[in-house]
C-alpha cells in the first residue's frame, strides 16, 4: 500500500498512465484510512492531493490516460466530500461532491456512487425524501443497483415506509446476488455481503423490528474486522438502541459502552450524531454509558 503521507510533486509536462495509477493508489490509501479511523483523521490530507491532482489535469496526455485521469481526481473529490461529511462539514461536502460529479461525467459507475453519498449527508440530516430523490437515481451496475436500493430502504424506513422500505431491501439483495465481485470499483468495495447484512440490520433496526434487526447487526459485528471500525460502531450503536428500545437494558448497557468506546478511537462527528438518540435512550432508562 501506498504512504499516504507521501506524494510526489508533478514533474512533466506530459503524463502517463502510471501517474494516474499513483494517484489512485493515495486516494485507495486515504479511504482505507477514512474507513478504519474516521474522516478527520485523512480529510486535510485528502484535500492536498487535490491540489496536486488539478495540476496533473494540466499536462498533456492520450486520451486513455486523460480519461482514467478524469476519473481518478473525480474519485479523490468524491473522498474529500465523505470525509468532509464524516467530519461534519456539509458545506464543504457539498462543494467536493459537486465538483466529483463535473469530473465524472462520462463515467456512469462512478457518478452514481458520487450521487449515492450525496443523498446520505441528507439522510443524515433527517431529510430522508431528498436523500431518496438521490438513491432512485438508478444504476446500472448490479453492486451499485445493490447500494443504491438498500439506502432507498434507509430512507423509507426512517418515513416509516415499511412496505416500500421492504421491496426496496428485496431489490438490494438480488441486485447484490448478481453482481460481479470479482471485479469492483474502490469506490465500492466497501459494500460487500457484510456491509449489506448491516444495512439489512439497520433497516429493520429503523423500523422497530428488533426481533430481525438484532441478529443481523450482531452478524454484522461479527464479521467487521479493524479496517471497517466506523462501520461495526455504527451496528454497534444500532444494536444497543435495539436492546433499550426492547426493554433489555443490561445488554443495552453492555453494547452502548463499547459503541462509545469504539467512538473514542474514531475522528469522525458522524458517529456521535448517530450515537446521540442511544445516549438519550439510556439516560431515558437511568443507565449510564460513559
Amino acid at each position: 500500500m501506498a504512504d499516504p503521507a507521501y506524494f510526489p510533486p508533478p514533474h512533466s509536462a506530459r503524463i502517463g498512465m502510471s501517474d494516474v495509477e499513483q494517484l489512485e493508489s493515495q486516494t485507495r490509501s486515504l479511504r482505507s484510512v477514512d474507513y478504519q479511523f474516521g474522516g478527520g483523521a485523512c480529510r486535510d490530507a485528502v484535500i492536498v492531493r487535490i491540489y496536486w491532482a488539478h495540476q496533473l489535469l494540466a499536462a498533456e496526455a492520450t486520451d486513455a490516460v486523460r480519461a482514467r485521469l478524469l476519473s481518478a481526481v473525480a474519485d479523490l473529490h468524491n473522498l474529500a466530500g465523505w470525509t468532509s461529511f464524516d467530519c461534519g462539514q456539509v458545506g464543504a461536502a457539498y462543494h467536493h461532491f459537486d465538483r466529483a460529479l463535473d469530473f465524472a461525467r462520462h463515467d456512469e459507475d462512478l457518478t452514481t456512487n458520487i450521487v449515492y453519498r450525496r443523498g446520505r449527508v441528507h439522510l443524515h440530516h433527517g431529510a430522508p425524501g431528498d436523500a431518496l430523490a438521490y438513491f432512485q437515481r438508478g444504476a446500472f451496475a448490479p453492486l451499485a443497483a445493490s447500494i443504491m436500493h438498500s439506502n432507498e430502504a434507509w430512507a423509507y424506513a426512517r418515513q416509516a415506509r415499511s412496505a416500500e422500505a421492504l421491496r426496496a431491501m428485496g431489490k438490494a439483495q438480488d441486485s447484490f446476488a448478481s453482481a460481479d465481485l470479482a471485479h469492483v470499483p474502490d469506490w465500492a468495495r466497501f459494500h460487500d455481503e457484510t456491509d449489506l447484512t448491516a444495512m439489512i440490520g439497520t433497516i429493520y433496526a429503523e423500523l422497530g423490528d428488533t426481533r430481525k434487526a438484532i441478529p443481523a447487526l450482531s452478524t454484522a459485528i461479527e464479521r467487521f474486522g479493524p479496517a471497517m471500525a466506523r462501520s461495526g460502531t455504527f451496528c454497534l450503536i444500532a444494536l444497543a438502541s435495539c436492546h433499550f428500545l426492547d426493554g433489555d437494558t443490561d445488554q443495552g448497557q453492555v453494547i452502548g459502552m463499547r459503541a462509545v468506546h469504539a467512538a473514542e478511537a474514531l475522528r469522525s462527528e458522524r458517529v456521535w450524531d448517530r450515537m446521540r438518540p442511544m445516549m438519550q435512550a439510556a439516560a431515558v432508562r437511568g443507565v449510564a454509558l460513559r
